[in-house]
């Protein structure tokens, strides 16, 4: 069983528009469309269309809890476990114009005590050889509630993946999670300074020295990856051109993609490659890629032992 959980999903309101955005004007979007958004709830979407099934959790509520729920029930392969809470799932606008994809992210709504209790009972269900991936950001005022859990998990033999704030990494690192998921960025952001691909290397390094099992890290803008295993550092490129659709949602395709050959396979280099395909074929399509395109991918791409 893998289940994904996103603690602040969002309903997502994508505007796509042919002119660039004139900042202080008035714009109009050329079309609109919404998605339920979230990193868990895209690696969930990601397995769904590789026909691999799973249980998405997270917190939900207000008026927009039962609109999300409906997009979801499009997906033959998730099911809806969320814990419902009083405040309202936020709203984010993806805005795409010929030139860039602009965000706007909204904070969320406050989590109670007893809604994060909530959630914990969910994952008492988990056992040894099932998936837990928390994915997004994790409000700090939970960290002790999510690092006591993630440590249970762990504990009882649950393959926790994580792609969520540093500070819940180093709580539980040492209890050797299967998979963390992170950028050059944040890196840089976490060290104080941009850091070369050498020292990215280092980096990662250590984090999977610390007791990560596999470490997998995106660069340039989501167009190259490098994952890191007991048996050495590996290097993909994952845009071969620059004419890609978009970029969002990339890395959990990565994510979701790995996953989905680990189920089945002791060759963890070869789910690199695979998730690799998966980001590839989801820059290039509308949404995230079809299971289809996703092996028309696999052929051409390439995996670089460095060291």
């Amino acid at each position: 069983m893998i289940v994904t959980c996103t603690l602040n999903p969002s309903l997502d309101y994508y505007m796509e528009s042919k002119e660039p955005i004139t900042p202080g004007e008035t714009m109009r979007s050329d079309l609109e469309y919404y998605e339920a958004g979230g990193k868990g709830i895209n690696v969930s979407i990601v397995l769904n269309n590789l026909q691999v099934p799973t249980r998405a959790t997270g917190f939900i509520g207000g008026f927009t809890k039962d609109f999300y729920i409906r997009l979801l029930q499009r997906y033959s392969y998730i099911q809806p476990n969320f814990t419902y809470i009083e405040g309202h799932t936020r709203i984010n606008v993806k805005y795409q114009d010929a030139e860039m994809e602009t965000e706007l992210n909204a904070t969320g709504p406050y989590v109670t005590n007893s809604d994060m209790e909530n959630l914990m009972s969910k994952t008492n269900r988990l056992d040894e050889g099932d998936y837990f991936v928390l994915g997004g950001g994790c409000q700090p005022y939970l960290q002790d509630y999510i690092s006591a859990m993630l440590e249970r998990l762990m504990n009882d033999g649950v393959k926790v993946c994580l792609d969520t704030n540093r500070f819940v990494l180093d709580a539980v690192q040492d209890h050797h999670p299967f998979l963390v998921k992170t950028r050059d960025a944040y890196e840089s952001q976490y060290c104080g300074r941009t850091l070369s691909r050498e020292e990215l290397i280092d980096r990662l390094s250590e984090i999977h020295d610390r007791g990560t099992q596999n470490v997998l890290c995106t660069m340039a803008g989501g167009r190259e990856a490098l994952y890191v295993n007991d048996s050495g550092i590996y290097f993909t490129k994952m845009s071969k051109n620059e004419h890609a659709v978009s970029m969002i949602g990339t890395g959990d395709a990565l994510v979701g993609g790995f996953l989905m050959t680990s189920l089945g396979s002791t060759d963890l280099v070869d789910a690199f490659r695979f998730g690799s395909c998966c980001s590839e074929a989801t820059a290039y399509s509308k949404g995230f890629a079809t299971r289809e395109k996703v092996l028309s991918e696999y052929e051409t791409c390439e995996v670089t032992k460095l060291k």
